[in-house]
């Protein structure tokens, strides 16, 4: 079956992989770094672009398979269930439009595991008793102890399937230590290239060694949220729009084990589609996400919006001050962004300027 907007963008999923780290000298901060990698220049979209590991949604990712893969395991459909159990918004990328497919909240989980291993080799998975018991501490498990490169080799050119590696390691995908996070979809000006995105955190106790795979990987880094933003804006590296906005709202959290009390708090809320609507100013370019006044009350998330020039004259200053509730990214080129948000963040979530009082935990 053909997905209802599959003309218009491909659905993916990402993760966003945290390890707890050392505060040295040159972080004193944070206990904790962030994995992401370079992509190749001859990547198709955004190439050399910096970014977390993910990519796109397989038809084995929604494979029925999966649930006696999981039922065979004593991983029974009503625990698997309780992944399904979200009481916020669910924008498309979640719906699962067929019986003879994995529920969306099941197999995008399995996407961003299975990219993150054929991209970097990172198999976050755990012995079939620890999937009966549940996660007790909120970390995940990264394997190690096979051979990964000829798994990853397999995988990525399709000779082998994730569910395959599973089964020879008598492992199961760590589904439940998977925290969703957001929704991202690109703005309509990239009308070819296209994607809408869950993101998930995933958090380990230590950092695990990493397998770039050749073609796709030009380099991986481990750094902090703020470490990684301050090479962005230094013109050192690149980071696309959503990694900037998601690690500004993790700069400010530096213990890791508040980020997974808070993850683990938050996981059933739901995650608001973020597609950033476009304002050309003056000064540079302003980029409205929902709850912001200038943001289209009806937006149907196809339709190249009209206003795009209207306030061409203006500074983004000016247009700030147009507005009561503030949710944006103002761009003054490729490497300098602000955040604005004077409002509760949407779904509970962590605030992007660093307000975070509604927040007992952070």
């Amino acid at each position: 079956m053909i997905r209802k907007f599959a003309k218009y963008w491909r659905d993916s999923a990402t993760l966003m992989v945290l390890a707890r780290d050392k505060r040295t000298t040159t972080n004193a901060k944070y206990n904790y770094k962030v994995l992401m990698f370079k992509r190749t220049a001859k990547t198709s979209f955004m190439p050399n672009s910096v970014v977390f590991p993910g990519g796109g949604f397989d038809r084995q990712d929604a494979a029925l398979e999966w649930a006696s893969f999981f039922n065979g395991r004593g991983v029974t459909a009503a625990r698997l269930s309780s992944l399904t159990e979200v009481s916020g918004a669910r924008p498309y990328i979640f719906q699962t439009e067929s019986s003879d497919q994995l529920d969306r909240n099941i197999s995008l989980r399995l996407c961003a595991l299975r990219e993150a291993f054929e991209e970097l080799g990172i198999l976050l998975a755990g012995p079939i008793g620890d999937a009966l018991k549940g996660k007790t501490n909120g970390y995940s498990q990264c394997q190690q102890t096979f051979d990964v490169a000829s798994w990853q080799r397999r995988i990525h050119d399709g000779s082998a399937s994730f569910r395959e590696l599973h089964t020879e390691l008598g492992m199961v995908p760590d589904l439940f230590g998977l925290y969703e996070w957001s929704c991202w979809l690109t703005p309509t000006m990239f009308r070819k290239r296209r994607f809408e995105t869950a993101f998930y955190l995933a958090v380990l106790n230590e950092i695990p060694t990493v397998l770039p795979e050749q073609h796709e990987v030009a380099e991986y880094l481990w750094d902090t949220p703020e470490g990684l933003l301050e090479a962005h804006r230094a013109e050192k590296l690149w980071l696309a729009p959503p990694q900037t906005y998601e690690l500004a709202r993790l700069s400010y959290v530096y213990d890791i084990d508040q980020i997974v009390r808070f993850a683990a708090e938050r996981n059933r809320n739901g995650s608001t589609l973020l597609c950033p609507v476009q304002f050309t100013v003056a000064d540079g370019v302003v980029f409205t996400l929902p709850g912001d006044d200038l943001y289209p009350a009806t937006y149907d998330y196809i339709t190249h919006h009209s206003d795009v020039d209207k306030y061409g004259e203006m500074t983004r200053e000016e247009l700030r001050r147009m507005a009561q509730r503030l949710h944006r990214v103002e761009h003054q080129g490729l490497h300098h962004q602000e955040f604005f948000l004077n409002q509760t963040p949407l779904d509970g979530h962590l605030h992007v300027a660093g307000n975070n009082a509604h927040l007992v935990a952070v």
